[in-house]
């Protein structure tokens, strides 16, 4: 028997296919959770060496298919956030590029 404690109440569930497929369901969406939480944390470089080991090769260029001088435009304009890590070194998260393209809610 498998018990789940919800703000509505207890659950239980006796039947071992329900429970199989409720805990299955579970884990699968713990790790859809991870996996988004892993591709939110990725970072971008407007500018310098593909790295192949990285999603979109570590470039915002490649990621959002674009030049470096229309990347630096959106830079400048604010039209897409990034942090400054030296002079010309600016890295933009997944998440400032998923706002930018309207893929993910705006947090400021």
């Amino acid at each position: 028997m498998v018990r789940f404690n919800l703000p509505t109440g207890t659950f239980s569930f006796e039947d071992p296919v329900i429970t199989t497929r409720l805990l299955e369901h579970e884990q699968a969406a713990r790790l859809a959770a991870a996996a988004e939480q892993a591709a939110l944390s990725t970072v971008y470089v407007v500018s310098g060496d593909p790295d192949p080991s990285r999603p979109h090769q570590g470039l915002l260029t490649v990621r959002l298919n674009i030049s470096e001088r229309t990347a630096y435009q959106l830079l400048r304009d604010g039209k897409l956030r990034y942090t400054c890590a030296g002079q010309k070194n600016m890295r933009v998260s997944e998440l400032a590029v998923r706002e930018f393209l309207g893929d993910a809610p705006v947090s400021h």
